[in-house]
């Protein structure tokens, strides 16, 4: 099941804004795997917050400067082809400027970056249990 994890600097999203984002980010994800969005698969779509002080995220190795944001996304290996990973890039990056009040083509469009990372194969475990890829898509094409 897919995982999402943003990471933002502490006042730099509003709480609302927040939570209307993680939303958006987990319909992005399901689009992009081709799932049906369905409360099996909202329930089994974690988002992760990760809230930093303002001190806490240094540019440049020097400074605070103007918030960053890092969306990782962890998916099954094979999930997405170049498209699906294109294209959630860029509603990633839309849903997060929107958040945080940023224009998406401007100076601080490289102020979102969202990072995919696949997991392979026999790699991603829960209950004690390796979790295949098959297996999941099994879960997902049998659910109403």
């Amino acid at each position: 099941m897919p995982m999402i994890d943003l990471t933002y600097v502490r006042g730099s999203v509003e709480r609302q804004a927040l939570e209307r984002v993680a939303d958006e980010l987990v319909t992005a994800l399901l689009r992009a795997e081709r799932a049906p969005d369905t409360p099996f698969l909202r329930d089994n779509t974690l988002v992760y917050l990760h809230e930093l002080d303002p001190t806490a995220q240094l540019v440049g190795g020097r400074g605070s400067g103007a918030p960053r944001f890092r969306v990782d996304m962890t998916v099954f290996d094979g999930a997405l082809d170049k498209d699906r990973k294109e294209r959630l890039a860029a509603d990633v990056h839309a849903a997060v400027c929107a958040a945080a009040g940023i224009e998406p083509d401007g100076d601080r469009a490289f102020h979102v970056w969202t990072l995919i990372h696949e997991i392979p194969e026999g790699n991603w475990a829960g209950g004690g249990k390796v979790i295949y890829y098959q297996h999941v898509k099994g879960l997902v094409d049998d659910t109403p």
